[in-house]
């Protein structure tokens, strides 16, 4: 180890992103002991190893980094301090300060102290150092590591020297410290060096990597973490680096980018695309104050985009945030491609399309595809950014995928009978906005949802009587959907109460929720008509608070190999793959026959529930040709296992293009619907006609 601290002009810096000095008393009195130990043996005593690289040479002083062994550095620097301030002679302390310190008799160089110190801790710890290499110890921060040590060595030596032992035999102990000393050449790779050396170690995370590779031989580093790394972590918190750079990856990159893959990913982007130190961190600087923005807001923006962002952060909708980066990049770049008030209409458009996306139960494993190559997809066309908003909702509503946009008709039907309450986030969320429209707002963040009808499966007997005959399947119905459930911040004490009662309590609690509660205070009795009428009522405020706009200018991102075809010639459809269909004005994407009947019917549903209701009571046959049986309350008597989102319906499945194009003309008919208020487009296809 005296290899290290003895050689004058040089100096050994600790990355500016090392932990602090944090060796344990334990630690230091192990180590003091053997240096004794070492003393009295005249032997050698093994502390591991060092590696080391130079980084430059300034006024005749080499400067090295410290890749692994700071912590044993910085401990013996602190030991030989105790040494110089409990020797008894001038000439002890001289010696023992020629080690310690870089000394030029003539002082051609203009050492200062920060050249003069052969040790640089990190920059807490580093002025911590200087304050007490220069005397100022009633300056330090008696909390700190270099503190703390620096008083266990004095009390150490000082013990020995009452048993006897001299300052120069315990640092003659010193002197016996051996390590590995690898010095590294400017042509090895130190990060990789770094990692098998601490593999096994804590594994050190995504963003440790990151840090590491760019900054660890830099002649800059401190510079650079100082002006970039370090406000990109304070900007979006330590604990979210490797998610952001994850997602900062995903942004930059083609492929997909999993998070075991990601630093060998990271490493081909940087020499793919040339880079320097400086030019990355720049970028992951940039960005990081993006997704800052994204998880916390910014006072750079407005409220209304920073509100708008708070209920995408609510919603947890965080794949956003790789279109976002791209939307963002697109606002704040000079001159902006789109200003504030189509951002938020963006904004707004996004937050919507997540309601209705979680309210529909669309699966969520698309998303990260989806936002991953969002901003390339609607602006493939340049000229698609001079109608932003437009651009982006056509495309949506054009997706032949399940990212399609909801249509009214589906969310609607969606939120009056879809299970809202396990979809937590989005369940509070709606119940708080439906709570505070047009009144000052009421803060919800410590209430919690009730269900007015209990979630009990025993449930008592004045429920029983109150639901009726089949209060079983009025239960299993109504029990989790929009128009049985509310906010309270008594939820425990509410219970499993009889209705009377719950009412009651729900006055007596005064919790100030007027409006969720107006429409079930106002009930004699919680029946499945009144479950109903209310979440009809709520479902039609959702909507108006929520819509989507409809787009000013329409951007046709349509397959030209597709033409229309109507609902009167179904053999037509053999042999063709759809892209879409029109029904009553409204165009839906879809990929499959199969895909648009199931469409058709649940907008037909919503339209009137009735028809299709009695069909499957019935078990009706559509078709005077076919045996086949649409719907049905029994899963036995249709063909596959699809149900009818929110209901108790199946509908078979399977049938070829031409069956079901007969189909939806039999639907079109039943429901006195014109048959040129149905078209579909498709593109001829030769592999198959069966769905």
């Amino acid at each position: 180890m005296n290899n290290f601290i003895e050689q004058n002009k040089r100096q050994y810096a600790i990355p500016v992103y090392q932990r602090n000095y944090e060796w344990a008393e334990d630690q230091c009195v192990r180590l003091f002991e053997d240096i004794v130990a070492a003393a009295r043996s005249e032997r050698e005593h093994f502390c591991g190893s060092v590696v080391y690289s130079l980084i430059k040479n300034e006024n005749n002083i080499n400067y090295y980094i410290i890749i692994d062994g700071q912590q044993r550095m910085t401990t013996v620097y602190l030991m030989l301090k105790a040494l110089v301030d409990n020797a008894s002679t001038e000439q002890e302390k001289r010696a023992l300060l020629d080690v310690l310190l870089n000394h030029d008799p003539f002082d051609p160089y203009a050492v200062n102290m920060a050249s003069k110190l052969k040790l640089k801790p990190i920059k807490t710890d580093n002025s911590q150092l200087f304050l007490l290499m220069d005397g100022k110890t009633d300056q330090m921060d008696k909390t700190s590591g270099i503190w703390h040590n620096y008083q266990l060595f004095c009390r150490l030596v000082r013990e020995q020297l009452e048993q006897g032992v001299t300052v120069n035999q315990i640092y003659y102990g010193l002197q016996q410290l051996t390590c590995v000393d690898i010095s590294l050449e400017p042509s090895d790779n130190a990060q990789e060096i770094f990692e098998r050396i601490n593999s096994t170690g804590i594994p050190l995370s995504l963003a440790d990597k990151i840090r590491n590779f760019v900054l660890m031989v830099d002649a800059d580093q401190e510079e650079l973490y100082e002006t970039y790394w370090l406000p990109a972590e304070n900007a979006v918190r330590r604990e979210n680096m490797t998610a952001f750079l994850l997602d900062f990856l995903n942004m930059k990159t083609d492929d997909f980018v999993r998070e075991d893959m990601a630093y060998e990913e990271f490493k081909h982007l940087y020499a793919a695309r040339h880079y320097s130190h400086r030019a990355i961190l720049e970028e992951i600087l940039h960005y990081a104050e993006f997704y800052k923005t994204f998880l916390y807001g910014d006072e750079r923006f407005s409220p209304a985009v920073n509100d708008l962002l708070a209920d995408l952060q609510k919603l947890k909708q965080k794949t956003l945030f790789l279109f976002l980066f791209h939307v963002f990049d697109d606002f704040t770049v000079q001159p902006p491609i789109l200003d504030e008030a189509e951002l938020v209409r963006v904004l707004t458009f996004l937050r919507n399309y997540s309601i209705r996306r979680i309210m529909c139960e669309v699966n969520s494993n698309s998303l990260r595809g989806l936002y991953k190559t969002l901003h390339a997809r609607v602006f493939a066309q340049a000229d698609n950014k001079a109608h932003y908003y437009d651009a982006l909702v056509c495309f949506f509503r054009q997706l032949n995928s399940r990212d399609v946009l909801a249509p009214d008709a589906v969310f609607l039907s969606a939120l009056e009978h879809n299970n809202l309450y396990r979809k937590n986030a989005l369940c509070k969320y709606l119940l708080a906005a439906l709570e505070n429209q047009g009144k000052e707002h009421l803060v919800t963040d410590k209430l919690t949802i009730e269900h007015i009808l209990p979630q009990n499966k025993n449930l008592s007997k004045a429920w029983q009587d109150m639901l009726g005959n089949d209060w079983l399947a009025v239960r299993d119905r109504t029990l989790h959907t929009l128009g049985n459930l509310t906010l309270t911040g008594y939820n425990s004490e509410l219970g499993d109460l009889p209705f009377a009662q719950k009412k009651e309590k729900l006055v007596e609690v005064g919790t100030k929720v007027v409006h969720l509660d107006a429409d079930i205070l106002s009930q004699p009795a919680w029946t499945e008509a009144a479950i109903t009428n209310r979440a009809r009522r709520l479902s039609a405020e959702i909507m108006a608070l929520y819509p989507i706009t409809p787009p000013a200018v329409n951007i046709s991102f349509a397959d030209v190999r597709c033409r229309e075809y109507s609902c009167d010639a179904p053999r037509e459809a053999t042999y063709k793959a759809p892209e879409s269909f029109v029904l009553q004005g409204e165009r839906v994407y879809c990929t499959s026959f199969a895909e648009m009947l199931k469409q058709v019917v649940a907008r037909l549903y919503a339209l009137d529930r009735t028809v299709i209701e009695q069909m499957a009571r019935k078990n009706e046959q559509p078709l005077t040709w076919s045996q086949s049986i649409l719907f049905s309350y029994d899963p036995d008597k249709v063909n596959g296992e699809y149900r009818i989102s929110g209901t108790d319906i199946y509908e078979s499945t399977g049938f070829s293009a031409f069956h079901i194009i007969s189909i939806i003309r039999s639907l079109l008919d039943r429901y006195e619907i014109d048959h040129s208020d149905f078209a579909y487009s498709a593109r001829a296809n030769k592999k198959t006609e069966t769905e």
